[in-house]
């Protein structure tokens, strides 16, 4: 495939820079001056090795380590924290009774057994409070709901007495 003379160029400096100049190369790089003079060049730097730049964690290992801090400011256990990787999203369990907190791959938090919540990080601060009320109220709509014992129907209705005729 042929190149372009931007793409030769650039692959010309490549090989420059890449191929470290010798200090006996250097003698041999002499430049001549118009006086008649002879200077020596000044060696190139030697390209330094690229070293990694330093690896960043994902805002999700961020959201992570945001809540471990504020679980045991709380005082909260966390032997038996999980975190579960479930494709692009984290799940976190804190412990039995705690309700599962999930975190998006921007650092998004949801709390997915809580109907609903003002602040998703309050809500998972806070899940096991939050998720025992909710399951208490849910306990009371059922009982609620459920149709009260009815009183016994009267057995035979009257049937409406027959018309006599005169």
């Amino acid at each position: 495939m042929a190149r372009n003379k931007a793409q030769q160029a650039a692959a010309e400096r490549a090989k420059k820079s890449a191929a470290p100049v010798a200090a006996d190369e250097v003698q041999q790089q002499q430049v001549g001056k118009p006086n008649g003079k002879v200077v020596e060049a000044t060696p190139t730097p030697a390209a330094k090795p690229a070293t990694p730049a330093p690896v960043q964690p994902s805002k999700q290992q961020q959201a992570i380590e945001t809540l471990r801090a504020g679980w045991l400011q709380n005082g909260v256990n966390l032997d038996k924290l999980t975190v579960r990787d479930d494709g692009k999203f984290k799940l976190l369990v804190v412990a039995d009774g705690w309700p599962t907190v999930r975190l998006g791959p921007t650092g998004g938090i949801t709390v997915m057994e809580l109907h609903s919540y003002a602040k998703a990080y309050d809500a998972a601060m806070n899940g096991k409070e939050l998720f025992e009320k909710q399951q208490a109220r849910d306990a009371k709509k059922a009982v609620a709901a459920q149709p009260a014992a009815q009183p016994a129907a009267p057995a035979a209705e009257k049937a409406p007495a027959a018309k006599q005729t005169a």
